[in-house]
């Protein structure tokens, strides 16, 4: 089930998420080209061995044990990377030593091996291959000075980048696009989530909380809305007076209560089409509104709703019963040009006729109740 609501989410929010992959695509892609300056990586590569020249065999057994030691490699790839060697080359080669600012050197012992890796990165190709070779000639240089029982020589000199390592526009689209994909995914849940938060909020500032049925201004705004639309058409209106629970309204336990108009709303949402509406018009009233409707066309609708409600409703719990509800309704239908207020007051006298004769259905007439 959680599977199948998330895939109906990602469904209804697939404009969401496509324009949210493709915008990431697009940004990823424009920082790529117009943004991001390209920068190369040029790799020089060394090897320490012992000093043929300058070993007899002895020693020469000696210095293959200090290499598998490790600290004679790791020494001379400190040497590689030390201020010292990093700057006096800078200076050789550059009255402006800041000309290489941009330029960043990292050195790395190759794991199981007696090779040292130095690579230089900047936005220029042949000064980061410049650049690598010659504090890799500078090191070696400076260490052939020092030691003499091993010696570090090129193994392969840095050759000039052809390609940039970044930017990579294919490589950073395809990761905005997957990241644009998670991100468009999450931002449709989150909208779904948002607006059925903010459709519940709605929903508690127009339902009734006991019946619920629309509130009475809900109900008229609705009312209103439809005469706008159709100012031409004639509705009717009606108003369903519960005379049954008049009398023990306020003695009602709130949960009984609940049970009573909550199956008033549902016998009333059963018998009216789909676009009728129904409202609570009053602590023991409600309102039905039947767009397009003459109060001719309404009066066998408003007979069948009087029988459903007049059924005895069975009310649930340890104490509970059976309750009449003796249903009394006046309705009135508007004519072309006729406002609300006038509708509502002929629709009330209506209510009014009902209760104070032995009639259970009133419809207002030109002249009423005649």
């Amino acid at each position: 089930m959680e599977i199948r609501y998330y895939l109906k989410i990602i469904q209804r929010g697939w404009w969401l998420i496509l324009a949210t992959t493709l915008v990431a695509v697009n940004i990823s892609l424009v920082y790529s080209y117009y943004v991001t300056i390209p920068m190369y990586e040029a790799v020089a590569r060394f090897i320490v061995s012992p000093n043929l020249q300058n070993t007899d065999n002895r020693d020469m057994v000696n210095s293959i044990e200090a290499l598998d030691k490790r600290s004679i490699i790791s020494t001379y790839a400190e040497v590689l990377n030390s201020h010292q060697v990093v700057n006096s080359t800078k200076s050789v080669l550059s009255q402006n030593p800041t000309d290489f600012d941009a330029y960043i050197t990292t050195v790395t012992v190759l794991p199981e091996t007696n090779i040292i890796r130095l690579s230089v990165k900047g936005p220029n190709p042949e000064v980061a291959a410049m650049l690598a070779n010659s504090i890799g000639q500078n090191a070696i240089d400076f260490v052939k000075n020092l030691y003499v029982k091993n010696n570090i020589d090129f193994l392969d000199r840095a050759l000039i980048p052809t390609d940039p390592y970044q930017p990579r526009p294919a490589q950073s689209a395809g990761l905005a696009f997957i990241g644009g994909l998670i991100l468009g995914v999450g931002l449709a849940i989150f909208k779904d989530q948002l607006s059925d938060t903010l459709d519940k909020l709605s929903q508690r500032k127009m339902v009734d909380a006991e019946s619920q049925a629309f509130k009475r201004v809900y109900f008229e705004r609705r009312m209103r809305q439809e005469i706008i639309n159709q100012p031409e058409t004639v509705l009717t209106l009606g108003v369903i007076h519960l005379m049954g629970i008049q009398e023990i309204y306020d003695s009602l336990p709130q949960a009984f209560l609940n049970q009573i108009l909550r199956r008033v709303t549902e016998t009333l949402k059963n018998e009216l089409r789909g676009n009728d509406i129904v409202g609570r018009w009053s602590q023991v009233e409600f309102g039905i509104l039947l767009p397009s409707t003459s109060g001719l066309s309404a009066t066998s609708k408003i007979e069948r709703i009087r029988t459903a409600l007049n059924q005895p409703i069975s009310l649930e719990g340890d104490s509970g019963g059976e309750i009449i509800l003796d249903p009394r309704i006046g309705f009135a239908d508007r004519q072309i040009g006729q406002s609300i207020n006038v509708l509502i007051s002929q629709v009330e006298r209506a209510v009014e006729h009902s209760l104070e004769s032995d009639k259970k259905v009133v419809r207002y007439k030109v002249q009423p109740f005649g």
